[in-house]
Parts: C-alpha cells; structure tokens; sequence
C-alpha cells in the first residue's frame, strides 16, 4: 500500500508532465523530462524509453536518465526469446523484475548489470489508436525492490501520457512532411507554368472565360473585365473574330476539341499568330465540365510555312525547267531498271523454284511410274502386285503434300502456335534445305549432340535457322564452311547475369559460318530493327530483330560473336521442356481392314472440283452412307429444298459464286440447326475461318480417304448420340 507522500508526488509528476506534454513540441526534450521526474516519483532517478524499431524486434535506448554516456542513444537490443523485452511483448502487461538475483524469466542485460540495475518495472507504451507498441518505458532501480500497485497504476497512466505525445509528434511529422509536399509541388508546378511556352486558360461549360495565364495581359495589355467571359474573342484579327466565334461555339455544342489558329493583337498594334486549343473534361456521369486550354505562340512557324511555300513555287519553276531536260534520261534509265529487275526477279524465281522442281519432280516420278506400273499389272491381271505401288504412289503423294505445307509455312500463310520440339530433329529435316539453298561452294556441317526437347512455334524455328543460314552465305561469298550445332548447357548463377537469362538448363542451335566477321560498331546494332548493312532492296533489316523477339517470347535469348576476318556464330537458347511427347497417331499406308460403316446417313457434298467430288462420293457410298452430290452453292441450296433430313454437310470452303462454303452452312443451319458440318479447304489458313467444335470441323487438303471416313464418323456417332 502506498504511502500518501508518494501518492501525492507521483500525482504531482502526473501534473507537471501532462502540462509539459501540451505545451512543448520539442519530442526530445519531452521525453528525457519523462525520464527524469518518472525517476522523482518512484524514487529510483533511473529511467529510460526504449524505442521499438522499424523491423519489429530491436529496440534502441532513446531516451534516459541516470544512465552512463554510452548508453542513450548508443545501446540497441533485439527483442529475442531470454530478453526482458521479448517477455514483455510475449506477456502484453507491465512487468515487475523484483530482485536480479532470483529472476528466472529472463536475464538482464549487460549495460544493466554494468549500472547497477538490481530491479526493474516496464509497460508498454500504445498510442491511442496503434495495434503496434512505440516501445516499452522501464524505472530500473539499483536496490531490489518490490514495486506496488500503486506504483503500476501510475506508470499506466504515465506511458498513457507517453504515447499520447508520441502520437502527436508522428501526426505532426505526417503534417510537416505533407506540408513540405505540397509546398515543392506547388513550387514545382508554378515553375513548370513559367517556363511552358504554352499559356493556360480554363472556361465554363457555357463557354465563357474563367481564367487565363497572365502572360495573355502582358501580350495584349487587356484587363480581366475585357477578357474573360466572351470578351477575349475581341483580341483577335478583326477577319479571324467571327470564324473563331463560330468555331468555339461548335465545340461547346459538340462537345468535339477546340483547335483554332488566329492572329492575336498584340498591345503594341502588331498581331501575331497563335494556336488556341481546348478540350471538356466529363465528370463521372459523363456530363461536361470544365474546359481546359492552352494558347501558344505560332508566328514563326507562320512565317516559316510562307517562306517554304514561296520557295515549293521557286523550287516547282525550276523542277519544269529541268524536267523537259531529265525525260530521255529518265525514259532510258526506267528501261534499264525494269530489266534488272526483272533479271533479278527471274534469278530469284529460279532460285526458289530450282530446288523446288528438283523435289516435286522425284515425287511426282515416283507417283506417275506406280501409276503406269499398276495400270500395266491391271492389263495382265497379276493384281496380287497392286498394293506395293498403290503404297508408293501414296507415300509419294504425302511427301509432296508435306513440303506443300512447308512451303506455306515459310511464306507465313500457316497459323502459328508453340509446341513440345525436339531441335536436333528439326535441323536435320532442314539441313537438305539449306544445303540447296547456301550453294555447292558451301560446306555444311552439322553436330546433334542433345535430344533435349524445348517449346516454341515450329515454323518461327525453322524461318530463324534459314534465316540465319542464309545470312552466314552472304558473309561467305568465295565459299565456306556453314556450322549447325544442337547442345545442351546449363545456365548457372554467374552465367546468369553475363547472358541475362533465368538459371536452368537449355538448349542451344548455334549457327557458325567462316565468313568475313562483323565489326564491333556493326554488332551492337545488328539486332535494330530495319537496321540493315545491305544495299537498298537487298534487306528489310527485321530479319535478326524478329529472330531477337521470337526467342525472347520463348522464353530464350540470342547471343552474337564475331571476329573480323574469322566468321560469326549466332547462337539461339531456349529453355529445356521436361514435358513428356504427346503421342501422336500413326497413320497407316493402307486402308484398315475394318473400316467403320455408316448406316445409310445422309450426307450432301459440296465441292466444285470434280475429281475431289467423285473421289468423296465413291468412298462415303461404299462405306454405308446415302451421299448427294452439288457443284457449287446454287445446287447445294436446290437439293436443300428436297432433302426432309441431312445427318452431314460436306463442302469446300472455297466456292464459285456469290456463297462459299461458310455462307453455305449458315443458310442449311437455318434449316437443320443440329446439323453437323465437315470443312475442306486446300487454303492454309482455312484454320483460322472457321471455329471447330464437337459440330463443326476442318480437314485440310489433300487428305486421305481414311482420314475422311473417321471424320465423317466421329461427326455423325456425335449427331446420333444427341438424338
């Protein structure tokens, strides 16, 4: 129980620190008050408050009295598991350390023992509205002692205090800083208004003048009363004032910017040409507000207009009188240049189109001579032969459907989509290719060292190697050797940061060639886009800057070294994919000895060609469907008239006529809205003009008559199982 001289002192502390706290804004010197008449009411004249940081844990010895010099402002504490503090928190509540020698809680710390602490007793202090302590306020004592309730309730009330002060310092801290803010942004933008060549002006959404820069006096001497409003308008040229009338009052009904240029009276009697500009602001209704506009002084961009105009009519006389010179010159230079470029337009045709022919004639000798040789054995009845060359003729006829694809692929006529790739794979289905492409005094040599698997668009992959291919031709041309390298690597952490790329493992496709190299002022620059060392209309400069981005989206990257008079290696990194391969169907050579059989279905066939036609028709017929045939849509549309029910339409997609094939079912789903459609198309990127679901798909020409009839079967299970 306490005593009444104590109770009386520390309600005399409790006074003269509570006047303290409202009167001063010195935080510093509040809190080192705190220290010490917090000292005077309990007698002990050792106190100190210990600020929490920033980070949650540490706490520093801010403030304090009777303490040695190197402890306030000098000793930080963390607040871990064995420390006074770490109970504290922990326990939420005062604590009372009653005697050194028998605590087993926590033990004290050293800077205490150092100065005699023997006993102690802390709180938590709070703000009013804070979840996290500003940090705990200790009396420590040099004696054990037992510290009252008395004692405890008035430290409560103290730390009260406490955090109160703290609290106001960390608004008024918010308040200064805000304050500082606003005063450089203000500052800022009244500096940025001065040097803005453009003069602001606001006006109503009625269209008078509400405001204007001041530098709009300065120019043309008027006072407020004779700008603002509509008066302005009467600083303009007397045959500029009704046009700029008219027009601001079109924008105000509008509600279009307002974009006017007219010469402005200067106070002096000159006028001077000036831009005036001005656009709504809408609230969030959508409602106009305010109009927002700047003036800006245009005179000499005038005046510069004129004497460009005076010089065009000098410039156009003098081009007359040279043109009549410059037409036989002309005439006889057009005639040189029409031949070269069609000498070079034919070199490169018969470039393209040599290896090409090449590889179409073997295929189409390979099918024609199966044919011959089929035919000759159907002459002499020894049919039992016929299956070997139909597989021929077959295998042939993939072939050259497959490098049709290619082709198109290359021409980028093919939609384009990442998949799962194996590049060793890839460079070796290319290296017959590039082989024609580079020429004979090439050498081209390749290394697959990986099987390593990657993801990213095929036929991006296989324009970049080309690409590249064919740019190392170009540094080689006295002939050479061209590298292609596949290889797995490991990117680490020190490798990381050189290359710019993600840790893990790649795969790289280093293309080499022992050309003339790349001068390093040229090498920073080669991946620019339209940055080009060829001569004009040799390059477009995108090939190695689309190579750079279509690695980059891979998730890869492009790394280039050269060496003047040695060659160039471009080596292109992806990351390795783990993902397992899709196992993809085979397809068989032959037809399956059990083919699925249609139950008298019926199906329309629409296809202009008359070959594909018979072809689909013979086949659907002889495998259980009722097949009806039409040339182009105005006979699709009469059999649509006598048909009751139709199970499938099949059409080309390309039709003669008004209607193609989309149009076509559109109009027969009018008719029969469950109807099931089956696209052909021999266009490669037919993919992209349809959307294939489970009522609609697409088979790409030239296709195989087994995979026609499994289409047509999945189609028509699909119709019989909605039914």
């Amino acid at each position: 129980m306490a005593s009444g001289a104590t109770l009386l002192r520390q309600r005399k502390v409790l006074a003269e620190f509570g006047e303290l706290a409202l009167v001063s804004d010195d935080l510093e010197f509040i809190l080192d008050e705190a220290c010490r008449l917090v000292g005077e009411a309990l007698e002990t004249n050792l106190a100190k408050f210990m600020l929490l940081l920033d980070d949650g844990v540490t706490f520093l010895v801010r403030n304090g009295t009777g303490w040695t010099p190197d402890v306030v402002g000098q000793v930080r504490v963390e607040a871990r598991e064995g420390t006074p503090e770490y109970f504290s928190l922990n326990s939420n509540a005062p604590v009372i350390s009653a005697d050194i020698a028998t605590e087993t809680r926590f033990h004290y710390h050293a800077f205490q023992k150092e100065n005699g602490v023997k006993a102690f007793v802390n709180v938590l202090v709070y703000g009013a509205t804070e979840q996290r302590p500003f940090g705990i306020f200790e009396v420590d004592s040099r004696s054990p002692r037992q510290f009252t309730d008395s004692d405890i309730d008035f430290l409560r009330v103290y730390s009260n205090l406490i955090g109160a002060v703290l609290k106001r310092a960390k608004t008024l801290q918010a308040m200064r800083s805000t304050e500082k803010l606003l005063r450089e942004s203000d500052r800022h933008y009244r500096i940025a208004a001065e040097l803005n060549p453009q003069w602001p002006w606001t006006a109503d959404n009625t269209g008078e003048l509400t405001s204007i820069d001041r530098r709009w006096y300065e120019f043309t001497g008027l006072t407020s009363a004779q700008t603002l409003g509509r008066q302005w308008t009467k600083a303009a040229h007397a045959e500029d004032q009704q046009s700029l009338a008219t027009l601001w009052d079109e924008s105000l009904a509008t509600l279009e910017p307002f974009d006017s240029k007219v010469r402005l009276r200067q106070h002096s009697g000159e006028h001077v040409w000036f831009r005036i500009r001005a656009l709504c602001s809408f609230d969030a209704a959508g409602h106009s507000g305010q109009w927002y506009g700047t003036i800006e002084n245009i005179d000499k961009h005038v005046q510069l207009e004129g004497a460009l105009r005076d010089w065009n009519v000098l410039l156009e006389d003098r081009i007359a009188q040279r043109t009549a010179q410059l037409e036989a010159e002309q005439q006889e230079r057009a005639a040189a240049e029409s031949k070269l470029r069609q000498s070079q337009k034919m070199e490169a045709v018969g470039q393209l189109t040599g290896g090409i022919a090449h590889d179409f004639n073997n295929l189409l000798a390979g099918i024609i001579g199966s044919l011959e040789l089929m035919q000759r054995r159907i002459d002499t009845g020894r049919y039992n032969e016929l299956g070997r060359y139909n597989a021929t003729a077959r295998a042939s006829a993939s072939r050259a459907a497959a490098l049709t694809q290619r082709l198109l692929a290359f021409s980028r006529q093919q939609s384009l989509r990442p998949e799962l790739l194996e590049p060793r794979a890839v460079v070796a289905g290319l290296e017959e290719m590039i082989r024609r492409s580079v020429g004979p005094s090439i050498v081209v040599e390749t290394s697959l060292r990986t099987s390593s698997r990657i993801r990213c668009d095929l036929n991006q992959l296989e324009n970049a190697l080309l690409n590249l291919s064919l740019n190392a031709r170009d540094a080689m041309p006295d002939g050479g050797t061209l590298g292609l390298a596949v290889d797995r690597c490991l990117i680490d952490q020190t490798l990381s940061s050189d290359k710019n790329m993600a840790p893990g493992a790649y795969v790289s496709l280093a293309v080499t060639d022992s050309g003339t190299g790349i001068s390093p002022d040229i090498l920073s620059r080669i991946f620019d886009p339209f940055f080009t060392t060829k001569k004009i209309g040799e390059g477009t400069g995108l090939g190695l800057s689309m190579i750079y981005g279509f690695t980059q989206q891979s998730g890869g990257q492009v790394r280039v070294h050269s060496t003047l008079g040695i060659g160039t290696t471009v080596t292109l990194y992806f990351p390795v994919d783990e993902s397992p391969p899709v196992e993809k169907p085979a397809h068989s050579s032959v037809l399956p000895q059990q083919e699925s059989r249609g139950h008298h279905e019926t199906i329309l066939l629409v296809d202009d060609e008359a070959t594909v036609r018979q072809m689909a028709s013979e086949f659907l017929t002889e495998t259980g469907y009722d097949v009806a045939e039409a040339a182009d849509s105005v006979s699709a549309l009469k059999q649509l008239e006598k048909l009751d029910h139709l199970e499938l339409l099949l059409t080309d997609i390309g039709l003669p006529g008004a209607m193609n094939g989309i149009n076509l079912a559109a109009a027969f789903r009018l008719k029969f809205p469950r109807l099931k459609v089956l696209f052909i198309t021999g266009f490669a990127g037919g993919s992209g003009l349809v959307a294939v679901d489970e009522h609609t798909q697409l088979l790409t020409k030239p296709f195989s008559l087994v995979d026609l009839g499994q289409r047509v079967q999945q189609l028509v299970q699909a119709s019989s199982a909605a039914d």
